[in-house]
């Protein structure tokens, strides 16, 4: 249930915010309405891009990034309870005051649940109490001097060199002069194929799929990106395109999808 919240006129100027993209400032500033009194709102992805950008097509395919700049900039933790997800928005109660606020109705964070990879789980709505919450002095997250989820200057990261955002082909060319594979250069993908003991013909069939969305006359060919290698590690990881399915024996198999790809991909 969405709740009114305020923004301090400083918002726009936080350094922290000036380290993460456009559409992650508004993703975290929605989170806000879905937020219960304590700060905490159910942190399934595509639940929150269907709450959040119910008109963005697309937003179910970039919302997880969206979280993962936010949490690497200290202002939302992610965690897991009993198998569904869970977002708490760090330093809430210092910064946003609310007359009566409700107890909250989600389990708390503990560095035990915090998420480490992230598991897809059931869509369900946050069910917590109707409130209008009103702020006073104290400032909205993030904190205009940049120090989201510090509890003190000591305490504060140094900030970030932001990359500037390129289209795919740029990042193909740049990755072809530097003379650098654009797949199995990014280590955390391979370790993440090597783990769950995906097939490679499966890697290069999702980048296939990945290539000709991205590239010139694709979907998403004006899409621009700082990061890439990070984002087809997501889209692998996360499994978007369908391609394949887990057994139960842990063995991986093409779906009824992944096989038009591959024909496809053969007969290129």
């Amino acid at each position: 249930m969405a709740r009114i919240r305020t923004i301090k006129p400083e918002f726009p100027q936080s350094e922290s915010m000036g380290n993460v993209s456009r559409d992650a400032r508004l993703c975290f500033i929605q989170m806000w309405t879905l937020a219960d009194d304590e700060g905490r709102l159910r942190g399934n992805s595509r639940m929150l891009a269907s709450l959040l950008f119910p008109y963005d097509d697309d937003a179910k395919d970039l919302i997880d990034d969206w979280l993962v700049e936010l949490e690497h900039e200290g202002c939302i933790v992610r965690y897991v309870v009993d198998g569904a997800t869970y977002i708490e928005i760090r330093n809430w109660l210092i910064h946003q005051k609310i007359d009566k606020p409700s107890k909250s109705k989600l389990p708390s964070f503990d560095e035990s649940s915090r998420i480490l990879a992230n598991p897809r789980e059931r869509s369900s709505e946050d069910q917590g109490p109707k409130d209008q919450g009103k702020e006073e002095i104290p400032p909205n997250p993030p904190s205009p001097v940049g120090d989201e989820g510090a509890e003190s200057s000591a305490s504060q990261k140094p900030v970030r060199a932001r990359k500037s955002r390129t289209s795919f082909a740029t990042f193909l060319a740049d990755c072809k002069a530097k003379g650098v594979k654009p797949v199995t250069s990014y280590r955390p993908l391979m370790d993440y194929v090597d783990k769950v003991r995906l097939p490679h013909e499966f890697l290069e069939l999702a980048w296939d799929v990945f290539r000709r969305e991205h590239s010139d006359g694709g979907a998403n060919e004006r899409r621009l990106q700082a990061d890439w290698q990070r984002h087809f590690c997501n889209y692998v990881t996360k499994g978007y395109y369908r391609l394949w399915v887990c057994k139960p024996d842990g063995s991986f198999e093409l779906t009824t999808v992944g096989q038009q790809s591959r024909k496809f991909l053969e007969a290129a």
